[in-house]
């Protein structure tokens, strides 16, 4: 049976080891954990046909700019 996700680990610019989920038909990175534990558990419930069984659309996957509450705090309070 041939695998529809591929678990590989990265490493960003700051050296921090991550866990990346790759959906084999799409291309595209579904899922990323810090924990290899983790990401193992969340790959094998996609194998077995979670979520969108191998065809993720692409905008399930697009970031939402977050507004990061610190850095107003920190102009708020900067001397």
């Amino acid at each position: 049976m041939k695998k529809l996700y591929e678990l590989y680990p990265t490493f960003d610019e700051s050296d921090c080891l991550s866990w990346k989920i790759l959906e084999q038909a799409t291309s595209q990175v579904v899922a990323e954990f810090w924990f290899e534990d983790d990401a193992q558990e969340y790959c094998q419930f996609l194998e077995r046909g979670g979520a969108f069984a191998g065809f993720t659309p692409s905008f399930i996957l697009t970031n939402v700019p977050k507004h990061d509450i610190n850095d107003a705090f920190a102009a708020e309070f900067a001397e």
